[in-house]
């Protein structure tokens, strides 16, 4: 909540993408971090009260479906906007540059459906470091879907 939190009051005042920031919130630099935390306080109280509230209302929606018997599973995404929290609270999930560029993002190579094919621009996942960490990131991920 608070990486997302922060990310989005952040993206809002800016109104550009993560890696067009200044470097010290770009590369969240604790200092950086902690100014913006100040100084967009009320952003992050309200965005933290959104999140509440839907929250509440989509554990209260999933609790009246199950027990009549239906299932609901949030959203599982498998591929991460480039411009989103996920990535620029852990860059090192996945595969960027020195210079916070995807060094690989997924596609589809030409079809019948596309001559040129399909460029998503979505970074591919850093499977070594998800490895070394036991697959934490995905794991939490899977978690908060439960």
């Amino acid at each position: 909540l608070e990486d997302y939190a922060l990310y989005r009051a952040i993206h809002e005042q800016r109104g550009a993408a993560w890696w067009e920031w200044p470097k010290g919130l770009r590369d969240r630099d604790g200092r950086s971090l902690g100014q913006a935390r100040r100084r967009l306080a009320a952003e992050l109280d309200y965005i933290r009260f959104e999140q509440f509230v839907f929250f509440r209302q989509w554990t209260a929606l999933r609790a009246h479906a199950n027990e009549r018997g239906v299932k609901l599973f949030g959203d599982m995404p498998i591929f991460i906007a480039y411009d989103s929290a996920d990535i620029w609270a852990n860059p090192d999930q996945f595969l960027l540059n020195d210079d916070h560029e995807p060094e690989f993002v997924a596609g589809v190579p030409p079809d019948y459906f596309s001559e040129t094919g399909q460029r998503w621009g979505n970074p591919h996942y850093n499977w070594e470091v998800m490895r070394q960490e036991n697959y934490a990131w995905w794991l939490e991920r899977i978690n908060d879907q439960l």
